[in-house]
């Protein structure tokens, strides 16, 4: 039996993914288990136990690690240079002495080293020492797996298309890449071109505005994106595009600042002088509007080197959904696809599906598929809801499904918001039915009531869970993009006619962000849209993410019950059992 195991320890949103046999089991986020948001900098071991437990199988049955070259417990690895290793045994020792825990290194700099010595990152690794500790058996194979390229791979592999372009873009990854290009089939990735250095880094870029503007980089991106839609960008689009804009060759990302030490210092001191005086609407207007053209005019310059007309997209760039539309937009662009776990989280399964490549050449080739869903993460008995709601002392009733989606679509017709908690949680940023709070979309005072319960910033939109079939009836584009927007990864334009009708889902800038829900995916979540349909005449519901600000997305029972007794939600659905708010008055 093969069992591979995927883990990514990055400087956040760390993760593990395990396959078995070459099936994807299971993955997850560290983050949903430790309750922290972006959990990173070390190994995601409750995340690892999860996906193991899941599958059935331990520490000891893992058969290939495949990691990311990320961040690392500096005890597993050893330095080329003996003085630079005597100083590290001295700092471990003293870090033991004192009761202080392992250090976290970027593998990176262990890896620049090696690289220019001509040896394997696994070769400096003390692989014996991490087996052991880490309870994993004797000979494990362990392998290490670039930053980019695990990006690239997910993002081809999972495609769907036959032949696509690549494009992944982030802050940096190894040895301070920040973007890569090229083109996938049959499971090899033709490399055409790239970016180093975070001072040219479209990522860094969006996370230096997002950071100037007051919110959390790695974090409140999304933030920007949604106050841009506010703004106008011509006061301030000269001075960015100094800051980010395309090679003259329209191949790699350039900025003004390139000294090798300061470039990203330097960038940021323009930056922040830049912005005094102007309004944080205009400052996130412009620094979409420098990112949509130097990305776009990226793709269209692939395309016509290429002939390649489908694209492929990852890395952290790739959660700016009105990005991933305009992508869609470009004329010669036939479809595309972005991978639904574009942040560092996402590449625990790329390290594992490289590991497999190792094991068995030719493995990518004959088992990329379209990815089909991303129900991943840990589901829960009736039998252990049924004792947390006991534990918490709440009135509770047990329903058939057709029962439970009949009294779920009368609350939300009625303007309730119920917390839909059912099956495998998702994995990725995105709820998509199984851990979303659910409501009407036909009042706009919903946003402000509900972003107040839920402590968001008031200017997010929200999103539309549709039913697929319906899909092309209410927005625009959906032909390009239909398979990407099954994971919420995309905005269209909303038809005209139906913006007054759905204003609780529809941005400022008459966009939405919707997840396309198809019945032979997601069957429950599919019968609750189409029953609210019945009921309202409108075939999608307002859908954001189980969870409170700065909070992850629920993930067992007990944190579902908290957001119902905290007043977060009006009534909850967690498997068959329906709970109404003891604060409100029960629907019946």
């Amino acid at each position: 039996m093969s069992v591979v195991l995927g883990f990514s320890c990055t400087s956040h949103d760390s993760s593990a993914t395990l396959f078995i046999d070459g099936k994807l089991v299971a993955a997850i986020a560290e983050e949903r288990l430790t309750r922290i948001k972006c959990t990173g900098k070390d190994i995601p071991r409750l995340a690892i136990d999860e996906v193991l437990r899941h599958g059935g199988v331990t520490r000891a049955d893992v058969t290939h690690i495949g990691a990311l070259s990320g961040y690392f417990p500096e005890e597993y690895f050893h330095w080329i240079s003996p003085r630079r290793e005597f100083h590290r045994k001295l700092k471990r020792l003293s870090r033991r002495l004192r009761g202080k825990p392992t250090e976290i290194i970027w593998t990176g700099h262990n890896d620049r080293e090696a690289r220019a010595a001509g040896v394997t990152l696994e070769s400096r690794m003390r692989k014996e020492l991490f087996l052991e500790r880490e309870g994993f058996r004797p000979g494990t194979t362990v392998s290490f797996h670039s930053h980019h390229g695990v990006h690239a791979l997910l993002a081809g592999f999972y495609s769907g298309f036959d032949e696509c372009l690549v494009v992944t873009a982030d802050g940096f990854g190894d040895l301070d890449e920040a973007h890569t290009s090229g083109i996938y089939r049959n499971g090899k990735l033709e490399h055409i071109c790239g970016t180093n250095g975070i001072g040219y880094s479209a990522g860094m870029f969006y996370m230096t505005i997002t950071e100037l503007l007051g919110f959390r980089p790695l974090r409140h991106e999304g933030k920007v994106l949604g106050l841009a839609a506010f703004g106008d960008p011509a006061p301030l689009h000269a001075a960015f595009s100094k800051a980010l804009r395309l090679s003259d060759d329209r191949m790699s990302f350039l900025s003004d600042f390139n000294h090798p030490d300061t470039a990203h210092e330097d960038r940021v001191a323009f930056l922040r002088e830049a912005i005094v005086g102007h309004s944080r609407e205009n400052v996130a207007a412009a620094a979409q509007q420098v990112l949509e053209e130097s990305y776009i005019g990226h793709v269209q310059e692939l395309i016509k080197r290429t002939g390649v007309r489908r694209i492929a997209m990852n890395g952290g760039v790739a959660a700016n959904v009105k990005l991933n539309q305009r992508v869609a937009q470009i004329p010669e662009v036939e479809a595309i696809f972005v991978f639904p776990g574009m942040s560092d989280s996402g590449n625990s399964v790329g390290a594992a599906l490289f590991a497999q490549e190792q094991d068995a050449p030719g493995f990518l080739a004959a088992h990329q598929h379209a990815l089909r869903d991303v129900y991943l993460g840990p589901e829960y008995a009736d039998a252990d809801i049924e004792r947390e709601l006991e534990a918490h002392q709440l009135r509770y009733e047990k329903l058939d499904q057709a029962a439970l989606v009949d009294r779920a679509a009368r609350a939300m017709h009625e303007g309730l918001v119920v917390g839909w908690f059912q099956g495998r949680m998702e994995f990725g940023p995105r709820a998509l039915g199984n851990r979303s709070m659910v409501g009407h979309p036909t009042d706009a005072a919903i946003n402000k009531s509900l972003n107040d319960r839920l402590e968001r910033t008031e200017f997010m939109p929200f999103a539309p869970s549709v039913l697929a079939e319906r899909a092309d009836e209410i927005f625009i584009g959906v032909d390009k993009a239909a398979h990407p927007a099954e994971f919420m990864t995309v905005t269209f334009d909303v038809r005209e006619e139906w913006k007054s009708r759905i204003p609780a889902v529809v941005h400022v800038d008459g966009t939405a962000r919707p997840q396309l829900v198809r019945a032979d995916r997601n069957p429950l979540y599919h019968a609750l849209i189409k029953r609210y349909g019945e009921l309202s005449g409108i075939p999608l519901v307002l859908n954001t993410s189980f969870n409170v600000h700065e909070e992850p997305i629920v993930c067992a029972p007990a944190e579902g019950i908290r957001a119902l007794r905290e007043d977060r939600i009006d009534a909850l659905a967690v498997g068959p059992f329906w709970v109404d708010n003891p604060l409100r008055q029960s629907i019946r």
